[in-house]
């Protein structure tokens, strides 16, 4: 079993980027033809574990990784589905006192409304 063989490969492509196990199989494998997908996924899923990414699955229940494992809110475009990181600095009123954040997943969708 190749686990962590393609870990710094794929840490690389995830890099500021939300892709399915998939899209990180296709981009590994322009390097590495020979790359298995059971072994891609098997790196995704370790790297996972270890922190090295941050898995975010969808209401659709289509799973995407990244590397930013920084807190933050996932903003959705619903006509490109394109995804965007926004800092987690927002107002959220009414929270207990001496509350601190130790994790979140949000996501916001959103479209453009015509005027």
């Amino acid at each position: 079993m190749k686990t962590h063989y393609y870990k710094d490969d794929i840490i690389n492509i995830c890099d500021k980027r939300h892709l399915t196990v998939e899209e990180i199989f296709e981009e590994i494998s322009k390097n590495f033809p020979e790359a298995g997908k059971s072994s891609i996924y098997r790196n995704v899923e370790q790297l996972v574990k270890t922190n090295d990414l941050r898995k975010v699955t969808w209401i659709w229940k289509k799973a995407y990784f990244e590397k930013n494992n920084w807190n933050h809110i996932h903003l959705i475009d619903e006509k490109t589905w394109e995804i965007f990181d926004l800092d987690k600095d927002i107002e959220i009123k009414n929270l207990p006192k001496d509350f601190e954040l130790s994790d979140m997943d949000i996501k916001i969708f959103w479209k453009f409304i015509k005027k």
